[in-house]
């Protein structure tokens, strides 16, 4: 089968995975009380695997199925053909791999990053995203219950996180001027992360570049949420371009801001909440920023008409 249609039909499928693994949460993951913190996160993640392989096997003409990784590394499905032999190494047998992450809606923040590198992805492979949320189903009990979820090429969220990590004054090594002192044919930290202060983001970093002696990295890279950050006006105009010129970047903005309002309200300035409400015919005589973006926000299709502002 053709690798994009395979593609396109799991993006659409991984939907009903989720509605499923909600029905099937309220049966039996159930429990008295429900912890941020539970790892019940990862046992979604798995359970989005299960659930995935169950419906195309059952429902689609499909000749894939989900394959879960036997190691800890980046990438924790591969979409594989399901009759012919699979090699990870070579990625012999393969459509395309998926990294799975989960956000509790009720975390002060997610520990959830995408840290991987550019070079580390394909054309095709895919990022999900399952933010969940502990509801209560009956008079004493609550179940994980999967909200929201977001499935597309995990290439344009890298470039949108990249562009941004720049923006912001961050930087990535060039193998030519390694920190290491490494020989350009040899280096290993080519395109690994650097903050503004050009310290190491991940533990493949240069050594020389580690933030301190107690500290082996920084660890902020790739934050699902922290990403989107904008501290400065440059930024600002490369999320907004971004944003209009990557499809997938744009996807990825208005899920996150779907999810997690305040970070949409505070990266517009109250003129351009204004504007915006002007445009949708809502009063802007009355009310502060809070209001605004609440009467804004209430408004179908709003997201259209903030990022061309």
């Amino acid at each position: 089968m053709d690798e994009n249609y395979v593609y396109e039909q799991v993006a659409y499928l991984s939907n009903i995975a989720c509605q499923r693994m909600n029905d099937f949460s309220t049966q039996i993951l159930k429990t008295r009380g429900g912890r941020i913190g539970s790892g019940m996160g990862a046992l979604l993640e798995a359970l989005w695997g299960y659930m995935m392989n169950q419906i195309i096997s059952q429902e689609t003409s499909l000749d894939c199925e989900i394959a879960w990784f036997p190691n800890n590394q980046y990438n924790d499905f591969s979409c594989i053909r399901r009759d012919e032999v699979w090699d990870a190494t070579s990625r012999t047998g393969e459509y395309f791999r998926i990294e799975a992450k989960s956000m509790n809606i009720g975390a002060d923040e997610s520990k959830a990053h995408f840290a991987a590198l550019d070079s580390e992805i394909e054309p095709n492979d895919a990022l999900l995203i399952l933010v969940w949320a502990w509801r209560k189903i009956d008079d004493f009990h609550f179940s994980p219950i999967v909200i929201d979820s977001f499935f597309d090429r995990a290439k344009g969220v890298a470039a949108l996180r990249d562009a941004l990590h720049i923006a912001r004054g961050g930087s990535f090594v060039d193998s030519t001027h390694c920190p290491d002192g490494c020989l350009p044919y040899c280096c290993t930290h080519n395109g690994e992360p650097l903050n503004a202060a050009g310290k190491r983001e991940r533990l493949s970093g240069p050594n020389t570049t580690r933030p301190s002696l107690n500290v082996s990295y920084a660890s902020n890279f790739g934050g699902l949420v922290r990403m989107l950050k904008t501290d400065n006006q440059a930024a600002r105009n490369v999320f907004r371009n971004m944003r209009r010129q990557n499809a997938v970047a744009d996807h990825y903005i208005s899920f996150i801001h779907t999810n997690f309002p305040n970070e949409e309200k505070n990266h517009y300035t109250i003129a351009e909440l204004r504007e915006t409400a002007l445009r949708l015919g809502i009063d802007v005589h009355s009310g502060d920023k809070d209001s605004l973006y609440h009467a804004i926000r209430s408004v179908e299709g709003y997201q259209t008409i903030l990022k061309n502002i």
